[in-house]
């Protein structure tokens, strides 16, 4: 068994400010990790940090995340998995990577979200789309639902993931035995 962390966040931006509005949840995106250092995890999000209209898929940097949003609060949860499905968690990985470029984000998926309708182009995820899909795909975590209609608040909810640690990002970067503490 391995373990893996999925990170739920909020910023202080507005086009988090809207996600949270609408799904009246308290965190608006999601990330999966593989270290326990929390310095970078993956998902679908915003490729300039002051940009969230131009994002795709996204080995995203923590440290730098907090710089721009000091006040990024998160949820990391621990779920433990196979070692098939870590392996294959890390080959999608790798397979999104070196295709990053044509990749997008699902700005209209999001948009078409709201009026309970999917619309997934192809090689377009959001964030909870994207982190459901592959943990679907990798035989991890399901949801009786879609991966395209699961939320963070899914995630929040789900039996299978483990709280480790409710607070700001830039504290559990700096002192990553927050989280194992717990």
């Amino acid at each position: 068994m391995k373990t893996i962390y999925i990170m739920l966040s909020k910023t202080e931006s507005i086009f988090c400010s809207l996600i949270t509005s609408y799904t009246h949840e308290p965190y608006a995106h999601v990330s999966l990790l593989f270290d326990d250092n929390f310095s970078n995890g993956y998902s679908f999000s915003r490729k300039k940090i002051r940009n969230p209209f131009i994002g795709g898929f996204m080995n995203e940097n923590y440290p730098r995340w907090v710089a721009a949003f000091p006040k990024t609060e998160c949820l990391m949860y621990t779920l433990d998995v196979t070692d098939e499905s870590y392996h294959l968690l890390k080959q999608q990985i790798e397979d999104f990577k070196s295709e990053q470029k044509k990749y997008k984000y699902n700005t209209l998926g999001v948009i078409s979200y709201m009026f309970n309708v999917k619309l997934h182009p192809k090689n377009s995820y959001f964030c909870s789309h994207f982190v459901s899909y592959i943990l679907r795909e990798a035989k991890a975590l399901y949801f009786d639902k879609d991966p395209f209609f699961t939320t963070a608040g899914d995630f929040r909810r789900h039996p299978d993931l483990h709280l480790i640690y409710e607070g700001y990002l830039n504290k559990l970067v700096d002192n990553p035995a927050l989280a194992r503490a717990a």
